[in-house]
């Protein structure tokens, strides 16, 4: 039998396990969480970046206990949202959220029926596969309540309240991730009052279909407002710095080399997600430096793969050589240019790459492989619509209904939805010795990669 414990924690204080939830935390499946970064390599820019999916799930238990002490629930739904909240991440592979892409990119949907729904992310399945599979979990919890979590944290279970605390536009992931991400990045953006959120937090009991759901106080709005702000600012100060977009870019494209061009097949076994026992075994042996150690190591030394890898290793990171809002691009060439790094787009964008990987050859004047070079475009959403996020609107207690935060915040009323910021970026292996030839290269690569970018459109059906 396990015991209950307290863990010191930087960002809560003190965190209290119950003895089911220590027992997990010592597993093996568990464990393994400590050695994935929370913002993969975001360290090469922000030194204190070292925080794990491990820490990052022992915050997340802790404030959704937060919310359900707050919620007055019963124990045992308290529980039940605890343990879920617990084990979210069990499913995140190496430099968790880069693994997405890569899963998304080389699952095998054929094999997953109607498990993979638009909203699902794979990394999720994976989460419901280990608790399903995993013998030490199923001892710990039992096979009855692992099943009662993978649904929870799936299409819900039991009131839509209680999904609410762990995955909705105001859950306790979130709430703990600003928090951390700020603490260890060493930056104040995603600073909000957590107390005071928590205190204002209501059930409401809608009448029509008899179902509970999350909403907040009016004197809760402004402590909303700056959780919501705190989203917004650590997205486009953090989570979209240049060097953690190169950083996340080169490890994708170093998966997407060592699977396509090194026919590397260990590497794709690790990302051919087909929903099998197989398939989770291998995927869960696998953590950041079991990545590294092993596709930067000499076995495939001369691989493209290998490559790219050592240059993450070595901090000599791809250049951004070009950027551009999307909206000063002809509109045609606007649109198809905003989803290019999407996996559907992958034939066109590599088509792209090979000619601005010419063009940078005729400025730079320098070896470049074509394969290396990367057109990468991303969005930052208007801060209403981070809102009210992929879950839905934040509610707001008014009579006789709630309302959307968005209504009743007289500051985000005021905020235009459609101030979306997209941008186009290009990032290649040259080199530098000074500012000066920095910005003369770019100069120099501004107008012909504009040309290029102009012209996508006309360029999808047309040769390399």
């Amino acid at each position: 039998m396990g015991q209950s414990r307290k863990i010191r924690d930087p960002v809560h204080g003190f965190i209290s396990l119950s003895e089911k939830e220590a027992e997990i935390v010592g597993t093996r499946i568990f464990q393994r969480l400590r050695g994935i970064r929370q913002l993969a390599l975001a360290a090469l820019v922000y030194p204190g970046a070292l925080h794990t999916r491990f820490d990052h799930s022992l915050g997340v238990c802790h404030v959704s206990g937060l919310l359900a002490d707050a919620l007055s629930l019963d124990p045992e739904e308290t529980k039940l949202v605890r343990l879920a909240a617990l084990v979210h991440d069990l499913g995140h592979g190496p430099f968790s959220h880069v693994s997405e892409y890569a899963l998304e990119l080389y699952c095998d949907r054929s094999k997953l029926g109607g498990r993979a729904k638009a909203r699902e992310k794979i990394h999720e399945l994976v989460t419901q596969d280990i608790l399903l599979l995993d013998p030490d979990l199923r001892r710990i919890v039992g096979e009855r309540h692992c099943g009662k979590i993978a649904k929870l944290l799936s299409s819900g279970y039991g009131s839509p309240v209680l999904r609410g605390i762990v995955s909705g536009p105001l859950d306790a992931d979130k709430q703990d991730y600003l928090l951390r991400d700020s603490f260890f990045c060493g930056v104040k953006y995603g600073v909000f009052d957590l107390q005071q959120l928590t205190r204002e937090l209501r059930v409401f009991e809608d009448p029509a279909d008899s179902s509970r759901q999350l909403m907040v106080t009016t004197d809760g709005v402004h402590a909303l407002e700056q959780f919501v702000l705190a989203k917004y600012y650590l997205t486009t100060q953090v989570y979209r710095h240049k060097v953690r977009l190169i950083t996340d870019q080169m490890l994708v494209r170093a998966i997407s080399l060592g699977i396509e061009v090194d026919g590397i097949e260990e590497l794709r076994r690790l990302y051919a997600y087909d929903g099998t026992r197989d398939f989770v075994l291998r995927y869960v042996e696998w953590d950041d430096a079991r990545f590294l150690v092993t596709f930067g190591g000499r076995r495939y030394r001369g691989k493209s793969c290998h490559s790219m890898i050592q240059r993450l290793c070595g901090r000599n990171l791809l250049k951004r050589v070009f950027e551009c809002p999307l909206v000063e691009l002809p509109g045609p060439a606007r649109d198809c240019l905003s989803q290019v790094s999407e996996p559907e787009r992958r034939p066109q964008r590599k088509k792209l790459e090979r000619r601005l990987a010419k063009a940078v050859l005729a400025q730079a004047k320098q070896h470049i492989d074509p394969n290396f070079v990367i057109a990468h475009s991303y969005t930052i959403k208007s801060v209403r619509v981070q809102s009210r996020n992929d879950e839905g609107p934040i509610l707001i207690e008014s009579k006789p209904r709630p309302l959307p935060f968005e209504e009743k915040s007289t500051l985000f009323r005021s905020i235009d939805d459609r101030l979306n910021d997209a941008f186009i970026e290009v990032y290649a292996p040259v080199s530098y010795e000074t500012p000066e030839e920095r910005e003369r290269l770019r100069r120099e690569l501004h107008a012909p990669i504009v040309s290029l970018l102009s012209s996508f459109p006309e360029q999808q059906g047309s040769q390399p």
